[in-house]
């Protein structure tokens, strides 16, 4: 008797427990299927970045726009808008923007400068956009973070000037001698530099000086010796001179410097060549001159 009632004991216990593991196996399978608080499979804003290829030496503008554009939401609340910029890039403006709603198909916009210093030319530099916001009903934040590239790269600007002339005054046909410096007043050098002088009233074959590479502040002079043609009319002319060269960095990307000058083409004198008999000026000088070479001719001269 002993031993039965202590057989139904074991049974019981066994059922318990097996009740016990399968209400545990079941809690657990119900917390694994709910997201924990501020957790997100996929991102449900849409960031768009403009102006992150920078030019160093300048305080370059960035515009960041952040879409709601998930049409599970009717619209997100509390939204606060984080940017991250990394050194040696300095972001001149609050780095937190902040939104009461957003709601979908919305788009908010907000812009401000960045300096890239020369130190950063060529480099490349990842900053990031985090969004926090709130979904009607949530106790808890949802956060978002998206990366943006950004990018520094030099400049080259070409100046022409100090232009001068030997002659400012020339003939069809001519030819004056144009001088002057270019400066490169930009943070990377320029290579393959060249100066042309450009107008339909000189000869095509005289017009272009190869200068090479020109250095940041660095003045290189040019001289280039230009013919104007034999049909160029009288007056005052503009003629424009041009610096092009190629930054090695951007090959496709031409560089143009462009200066002017003026010039005075004048008519052409020319002389007129008089014989003059010996012994007097004059018609009737030239006429008897005449008659007596005729007389010579038929009759043989009478000189000795």
């Amino acid at each position: 008797m002993a031993n039965e009632s202590k057989s139904k004991k074991l049974e019981i216990l066994n059922r318990s427990v097996d009740w016990k593991i399968l209400l545990g196996i079941l809690l657990v399978s119900l917390f694994a299927q709910v997201p924990a608080a501020g957790a997100q499979s996929a991102a449900h804003l849409t960031v768009y970045v403009t102006g992150q290829s920078m030019t160093a030496g300048f305080n370059n503008t960035i515009t960041i726009s952040v879409m709601n554009n998930y049409s599970g939401y009717a619209g997100i609340y509390d939204v606060d808008i984080s940017v991250s910029i990394p050194t040696p890039l300095a972001m001149y403006a609050d780095n937190h923007y902040h939104y009461d709603s957003i709601v979908y198909g919305q788009k908010v916009t907000i812009t401000f400068p960045v300096y890239a210093p020369s130190s950063a030319i060529g480099s490349s530099y990842l900053g990031t956009v985090t969004v926090t916001y709130k979904q009607l009903g949530d106790t808890s934040y949802t956060d978002e973070t998206h990366d943006i590239s950004l990018s520094v790269n030099a400049w080259i600007n070409l100046t022409l000037y100090g232009i001068e002339l030997s002659s400012s005054q020339i003939s069809p046909g001519g030819n004056t001698t144009v001088s002057g410096n270019v400066l490169n007043t930009g943070n990377l050098a320029a290579y393959n530099a060249n100066v042309t002088v450009e107008s339909d009233i000189l000869s095509p074959s005289t017009t272009s000086v190869y200068l090479g590479e020109v250095d940041p502040n660095i003045p290189r002079a040019f001289s280039v010796l230009i013919v104007f043609t034999q049909s160029v009319a009288a007056g005052n002319y503009s003629i424009t001179l041009r610096a092009s060269a190629t930054d090695n960095n951007r090959p496709g990307v031409p560089l143009i410097g462009q200066g002017s000058f003026m010039i005075q083409v004048t008519k052409s004198t020319q002389s007129t060549l008089h014989v003059q008999p010996p012994g007097g000026t004059g018609l009737v000088v030239i006429l008897l001159e005449i008659l007596r070479n005729l007389y010579n001719a038929f009759f043989g001269s009478n000189s000795p």
